[in-house]
């Protein structure tokens, strides 16, 4: 997947937006193929390494940002590295194909609060560090696309692992990923309204 900031997606959709700025260790995307957003697809048309110093004004607005510099931080949120000039970034020219029109997964839109709430408690008392499932879900709530590492630091995890664990929740269709952290989807927000009614 390539994945979009929720407030750039409607731009993407557009096609007001048409490049993105990757801080990436390696390509993760090929040009003449397609990949879902989440919200749709787009098919890649070029993808190029540049110096974040060669990132133009003209290129940023591509991007759908207002300076070089906002190229700069949003490429480096993700991980929490610092762009600097010398900094190699993945320059991702795209046209965006058409919104996703693949059903909903049945599992999850099928799940009622009553059955997410067994499957996290069996989560719970698989896991080796213990009831873990709702705290997550609350951080998620009270910090949406916070990013992973941030969210993973407050609940004294490892990136890694933190992610891991978030992907189990999404695959119940309780979390939405972001290009940065993530929210609670609809299901998610009623399970957690579910308890807090009691």
């Amino acid at each position: 997947m390539l994945m979009f900031r929720k407030q750039d997606r409607e731009r993407v959709a557009a096609g007001e937006i048409t490049v993105t700025y990757r801080l990436w260790k390696s390509a993760r995307v090929k040009a003449g193929r397609s990949y879902e957003t989440g919200f749709g697809a787009v098919e890649v048309e070029d993808v190029r390494v540049v110096p974040a110093a060669l990132v133009t004004a003209g290129d940023a607005r591509l991007a759908g940002l207002p300076s070089p510099a906002a190229v700069w931080a949003l490429a480096g949120d993700h991980t929490g590295a610092e762009v600097g000039p010398e900094t190699l970034l993945y320059r991702v020219q795209f046209r965006f194909l058409g919104r996703d029109s693949r059903p909903q997964r049945r599992e999850a839109k099928a799940l009622t609060p009553g059955e997410v709430r067994q499957r996290l408690a069996a989560m719970d008392a698989r896991s080796a560090r213990g009831p873990w499932t709702l705290q997550a879900l609350r951080f998620i709530r009270a910090g949406p696309e916070v990013p992973a590492r941030v969210l993973a630091a407050e609940m004294g995890w490892e990136t890694q692992d933190f992610k891991a664990h978030i992907r189990r929740l999404k695959a119940l269709g309780l979390t939405i990923s972001h290009e940065v952290g993530y929210e609670l989807s609809d299901l998610g927000r009623e399970y957690l309204a579910s308890l807090e009614r009691g």
